[in-house]
């Protein structure tokens, strides 16, 4: 279920009339309300199966607005008094947050292809109305802006995007542009074209935007994915890759698998690297010398240039990590071996700052 922004300053006032803490998530578990919260939680099962009932969660209360396409208020506190607030404040949002299908115009209907929220001959019949094949294939980009809302961006998009392009709004800071591409689409000028976008948005206005590119869908029934995918692009490419702003789901195969390893076995193996023992060997200076020495392919001239130091003085660094741990980073299966234990400490530092 989306909420423009009429919905959630409605929403905004209902929540502000109780007296307690609380957060309004989407159905992915990104907040909603308080706007400007960048915070990402994980729902507990027992909510999403049963969306209307209320769950006392570490503390705190959960409760889903309805049982087909929730969002869903957290609340403070797990007292009677709390449950029966959550399951009243579920209600009247769910009121709110309600729309006549059959009268949204076409970027809602795009909107609602793009969050799952019709299929089939609803999802047909819309396309029918305004005009949007079934069939032809389509790559979905994500702009997420950190310093401006989306209706300030659409314009500076509208003079980037093709006459067939697709945009529409689809939160506070978001923006996603379905983009017709060839069925044998060349990822690298995806990636150009992406870098061009952020590039024109930094100069033009100082803003940064982060975006994710999927991999492209023939079917417009299946356009849902490809949104999931620029989205997941921006989550877990931030995590591992905070230099960069632009994310390509497909290159990200490795980082997705890690972030897919469970917690207890990441820390296990991260913390054979990363420990008290040698936490003062890995220091800013090293770990900033290291992820450059990866970044230029494992080259020792180009990583001493980069770094504005002597070729020496990177052996010395990459020496002492070798007699340190015992893995020689200037070979392949030991330079994987360590960025693997690296980046799962990137990954459960991301779990924790998400933790309910």
């Amino acid at each position: 279920m989306y909420l423009d922004h009429n919905i959630t300053m409605r929403i905004a006032r209902i929540l502000g009339k109780i007296d307690m803490s609380a957060l309004l998530l989407d159905a992915s578990g990104n907040v909603v309300l308080p706007e400007g919260d960048q915070r990402h939680f994980t729902l507990p099962e027992a909510v999403r199966t049963n969306p209307t009932t209320p769950l006392v969660y570490g503390g705190v209360t959960l409760i889903g607005t309805d049982d087909e396409q929730p969002v869903y208020l957290c609340l403070q506190g797990d007292s009677n008094d709390v449950k029966n607030c959550a399951m009243l404040c579920a209600e009247l949002i769910n009121m709110v947050a309600k729309t006549d299908v059959g009268q949204v115009n076409r970027e809602q209907s795009l909107r609602m292809m793009l969050r799952g929220d019709v299929e089939g001959a609803e999802l047909e019949s819309m396309a029918a109305e305004h005009e949007i094949p079934l069939s032809r294939s389509r790559s979905v980009l994500y702009f997420y802006f950190t310093d401006i809302e989306s209706d300030a961006a659409m314009q500076m998009l509208q003079n980037s995007a093709d006459d067939d392009d697709m945009l529409c709004e689809v939160g506070r800071n978001a923006i996603a542009m379905v983009k017709n591409v060839e069925e044998s689409v060349d990822f690298t000028e995806m990636e150009e074209y992406a870098a061009a976008i952020e590039n024109t948005f930094l100069t033009e206005t100082g803003s940064t935007v982060f975006i994710g590119v999927s991999d492209p869908r023939g079917e417009l029934s299946q356009i849902s994915e490809a949104f999931a995918e620029a989205r997941a692009a921006i989550d877990v490419g931030r995590i591992y890759h905070s230099n960069r702003h632009v994310f390509l789901y497909r290159n990200l195969l490795l980082e997705r698998f890690l972030n897919d390893v469970p917690a207890d076995i990441g820390v296990g193996y991260n913390t054979q690297i990363f420990n008290r023992k040698t936490a003062r060997l890995f220091n800013d200076e090293m770990v900033h010398t290291i992820e450059t020495f990866f970044e230029n392919s494992l080259n020792l001239s180009e990583t001493a240039r980069k770094l504005y130091i002597h070729r020496n003085t990177l052996v010395y660094r990459l020496e002492k990590v070798q007699r340190t741990i015992g893995l020689d980073l200037r070979t392949f299966d030991d330079a994987v071996t360590f960025k693997m234990m690296m980046l799962l400490g990137k990954s459960n530092a991301a779990r924790r700052n998400n933790r309910m």
